[in-house]
């Protein structure tokens, strides 16, 4: 199972946690497992299938944004984060 860290404006949905461990071989399995622990956490994710513009997914140090993210492997020994951006200026 991955281990999915999780970003300050996803925590509450999980009761206060930081990580979880989840199973799935694909991002996208990760999302529909987390949603399924913790109902709600797509909706703060995603817009549709995919990620909203203003995510980031990082499996094992890599970086992917909307699209290409939902499909990238996800191993049983995996670290992902989500990431939201920030806004300012």
């Amino acid at each position: 199972m991955a281990t999915v860290f999780l970003s300050p404006d996803l925590r509450d949905l999980a009761g206060g946690q930081t990580k979880v461990r989840v199973p799935g071989q694909t991002v996208r399995e990760v999302v529909d497992e987390l949603d399924l622990q913790f109902p709600g956490i797509r909706d703060r994710l995603c817009i549709g299938v995919y990620f909203k513009p203003s995510q980031t997914v990082a499996v094992d140090d890599i970086a992917y944004t909307n699209r290409v993210a939902m499909y990238q492997e996800v191993g049983p020994e995996s670290e992902v984060h989500f990431i939201t951006a920030i806004s300012g200026g």
